[in-house]
């Protein structure tokens, strides 16, 4: 999934299980592999529920630490960027970072069979 908002309640679980909020089937992820809960003064806070596997923030594994605006979360290979409503982080979610990537595969294809076409004439297998 790209480019998906998720709404955060109260507490969301991250993880394998049927009853989780965020449901990741990939490699890596624990049943219960992490969840963000709101703290009583209104922040929030991301943490590990099993320590067999690893939950990053921001490219550090953490057990427990509090979230801001852009802060990046990873299980296994799929990450979330945390971003308040109306707010684009600035350390995240550059313009190109999320910038559609240009295929060049189409190209090298098209090119490999000109090639070939070639090569082919060249040989005389073709009839023209």
């Amino acid at each position: 999934m790209i480019n998906q908002a998720f709404q955060l309640g109260d507490r969301t679980l991250i993880g394998r299980a049927d009853d989780c909020d965020l449901r990741v089937d990939a490699d890596g992820v624990a049943a219960h592999h992490a969840e963000i809960r709101e703290t009583g003064e209104g922040g929030l806070v991301l943490e590990n529920l099993d320590s067999s596997f690893e939950t990053l923030l921001n490219g550090e594994v953490v057990a427990e630490a509090a979230l801001a605006s852009g802060d990046e979360v990873r299980v296994a290979n799929c990450r979330w960027v945390l971003q308040a409503p109306g707010l684009r982080p600035e350390k995240v979610l550059t313009g190109e970072a999320v910038r559609a990537r240009r295929s060049y595969l189409p190209w090298l294809i098209t090119a490999g069979l000109l090639a070939a076409a070639a090569i082919a004439w060249y040989r005389g297998l073709l009839p023209f």
